[in-house]
């Protein structure tokens, strides 16, 4: 089967001992889950242009993306518009330039309804994607070292 195909980007952004990440519903559960903030890339983007007007969207932060560290495979049924999609998400490694977190109109519209930094401690117990950042310690993750890695496909 043939599925549309969606290209996204997200921001993992430290800052200190915290991380920047907003939150949305589960539809199974209506648990909160949280995530570096990104989207889709629109037609007159590139991939770092699209973090940075996602997450300054998202949170009223700007970054400035530094290198790709994750790939993510996806097959999506959030999407309304395209029903299915197979989705590639690279999630790029971001320096805080400025900017107080805050949820902004366009978070609202999108359906997010939490945004924070967050330290590891309170992320224990949570949901949070990419899922690397609670399966490495982040100062690895800092590291200009950090090998990139590619996820297993998931069906979000």
């Amino acid at each position: 089967m043939s599925y549309p195909h969606r290209i996204a980007a997200g921001g993992i952004i430290f800052k200190g001992d915290f991380i920047l990440l907003v939150g949305y519903h589960e539809e199974k559960d209506g648990k909160v889950y949280l995530v570096g903030p990104g989207g889709a890339l629109l037609d007159n983007e590139n991939i770092i242009q699209a973090i940075i007007r996602e997450t300054k969207e998202e949170t009223g932060i700007i970054v400035k993306p530094k290198r790709v560290i994750i790939i993510e495979d996806l097959i999506s049924s959030n999407y309304k518009e395209l029903n299915i999609c197979k989705m590639i998400k690279l999630w790029m490694i971001c320096d805080y330039i400025d900017g107080e977190v805050q949820k902004t109109k366009d978070a609202e519209i999108e359906g997010i309804i939490e945004v924070g930094w967050y330290t590891r401690r309170q992320l224990a117990n949570r949901k949070v994607f990419p899922s690397i950042l609670l399966q490495h310690e982040w100062d690895e993750i800092k590291k200009e070292s950090w090998q990139m890695e590619i996820l297993s496909s998931r069906i979000i």
